[in-house]
């Protein structure tokens, strides 16, 4: 069943004052995501994104 169209920009989430949210590939800090990461799961740049199977 195809997803249906999103309506308006998608929400952006910044770390809060103290966090750091760090790509588990290049090591760079990331200042925005569009959703709010968990502490059990790497998070990417987009550019490091590993490639979809």
């Amino acid at each position: 069943m195809p997803k249906p169209p999103r309506r308006g920009p998608r929400k952006m989430f910044r770390p809060q004052p103290g966090e750091r949210w760090i790509c588990a590939k290049c090591g760079g800090e990331i200042e925005e995501l569009p959703f709010i990461p968990s502490s059990n799961r790497p998070v990417y740049h987009r550019e490091c994104l590993p490639p979809r199977p």
